[in-house]
């Protein structure tokens, strides 16, 4: 995929990978370059599964079809999101003599060798002069996909106004989502729904598990609940985003919350319960709260944090906080949330930040 052609002026590769998470802020943060892109979808062998800091500048986590993709002419900029793409852009970038500048996006992508890191305020990350902290991450999702997705097929053709539209993530590695659970959540909003003159649709996603869409069926009857799989079909999110009136959106996906809150519309979220943190995590969060310090165990930890080695926590209770302290939404109380959310404009920060770049000479690098 490549954007409309506009202006000359520096190319820019975007590197993603099978992650929709991952693609969809890779996408989002180009976009808000507001410059053509040339987006490159990788698929990666066993090989990219081992740390990435360890890694280097390497193409030997790709598969040939995609190795062979990454060859000269280089580009100016590279972008992308996740801790797989971070080996091909240092490798980009060297390949290049230092040419091409490096952005990457999200938590886990090592930010030891690129120019700029996007990264959300919630991630707790050190202080550093290449990180640029955003409230909500970077989203594919902006006011021209969402009218490109108004001009299609109404998804929701047929259920009265207002529609509210629940987008129902799953379980994951820190947050629970059981049987009983979804059957009890499907319970809540089609009720809240009912008190706000709403018709409701639940839209499921590859992570939520079949017996907890039965019982999301048995404990709502009267709810529109559709099922999404990777492969049944295009990816509903931005229609279903256009044509809703009310959004709900399970609280343990960030990409999920960043697309709702880019839609514009009156949005309820709905958490999930974490898990206890283990060991390892604890430890980690003991290294991201000394990195906030100063001295020399704080710079230690600091590094480690920035190259990539420690991945500080997501706190995804610090996210619902943000977006309602500023006006995005709301945490499901037994109400659906019926307010106009207050604007939002983070791009604008991303374009700056990133054309900045291309004003810096290679010998001013970050190394």
């Amino acid at each position: 995929m490549s954007e409309p052609e506009g202006a000359a002026g520096p190319t820019v590769w975007l590197l993603t990978d099978d992650r929709p998470g991952n693609r969809s802020q890779a996408i989002g943060a180009a976009r808000a370059l507001g410059r053509p892109f040339e987006e490159k979808r990788l698929a990666f062998n066993e090989k990219a599964k081992r740390a990435t800091p360890r890694l280097g500048a390497t193409l030997e986590t790709l598969d040939d079809v995609s190795q062979a993709s990454i060859a000269p002419p280089w580009p100016d900029l590279v972008m992308g999101a996740g801790r797989r793409v971070a080996p091909i852009a240092r490798y980009v970038k060297e390949r290049s003599g230092g040419r091409a500048k490096v952005v990457l996006v999200g938590r886990r992508a090592p930010g030891g060798f690129a120019d700029l890191t996007i990264r959300c305020s919630y991630f707790r990350q050190a202080p550093d002069p290449t990180l640029l902290e955003l409230s909500l991450p970077p989203t594919k999702i902006d006011a021209a996909a969402l009218a490109a997705a108004a001009t299609g097929p109404d998804p929701l053709d047929g259920l009265p106004h207002p529609r509210a539209v629940a987008l129902v993530g799953g379980p994951t590695g820190r947050h629970l989502f059981s049987d009983a659970f979804a059957g009890r959540m499907a319970q809540e909003l089609a009720a809240a729904a009912t008190a706000a003159g709403a018709s409701l649709a639940m839209v499921t996603s590859r992570r939520t598990p079949p017996s907890a869409i039965a019982e999301m069926r048995r404990n709502a009857p009267t709810a529109d609940i559709r099922e999404w799989r990777p492969g049944g079909g295009p990816d509903p999110v931005a229609a279903l985003l256009a044509f809703a009136d009310l959004l709900v959106v399970t609280g343990e996906s960030e990409s999920m919350l960043a697309e709702a809150a880019a839609a514009g519309k009156p949005l309820t979220i709905v958490p999930l319960r974490e898990k206890p943190a283990g060991w390892k995590q604890r430890l980690r969060d003991r290294i991201a709260a000394a990195a906030q310090g100063s001295g020399p165990v704080a710079r230690v930890c600091a590094r480690a944090m920035r190259d990539g080695w420690v991945s500080p926590r997501r706190s995804l209770a610090d996210l619902h906080a943000v977006i309602v302290s500023r006006g995005w939404g709301r945490v499901f109380d037994g109400r659906l949330n019926l307010d106009p959310p207050a604007p939002r404009e983070e791009d604008s920060l991303v374009r700056e930040r990133t054309e900045a770049l291309f004003a810096t000479p290679v010998s001013e690098k970050a190394a």
